[in-house]
């Protein structure tokens, strides 16, 4: 488990990447910067493809995941009582539980750095 930092304007979000070979590909490529849009549930980004284990999607989430697949990265806020119906979810780590609604009040657009903690 890695530590990780979530930069967005000001606010700093402390959260940890796991095991996965999609997490361990994602921290090799950090620092990294995108520019995402407000959904409603997460913070959603372009980001390009990296390294995964098809065998390590899941279907759906739990509000706080980060996500990184298909070509997004997604920073999960919300949605998580609607989320069986989102499979292949590739799900690279957390947001420690008490900054998950930090994330929420994020712009609709906005810029995020995620970087070593």
């Amino acid at each position: 488990m890695t530590k990780i930092k979530i930069i967005a304007g000001n606010k700093e979000i402390p959260a940890t990447l796991n095991d996965t070979v999609a997490a361990k590909d994602f921290f090799k490529r950090l620092p990294v910067t995108v520019t995402g849009s407000n959904s409603g549930i997460d913070i959603c980004c372009t980001l390009s493809e990296g390294k995964f284990d098809p065998s390590e999607k899941q279907t759906g989430w739990k509000n706080g995941d980060i996500s990184v697949a298909d070509g997004w990265l997604a920073l999960l806020y919300g949605g998580q009582e609607q989320s069986g119906s989102y499979p292949g979810m590739m799900i690279v780590g957390h947001i420690e539980g008490a900054y998950i609604s930090e994330v929420a009040d994020f712009p609709s657009r906005t810029q995020v750095t995620v970087e070593l903690a």
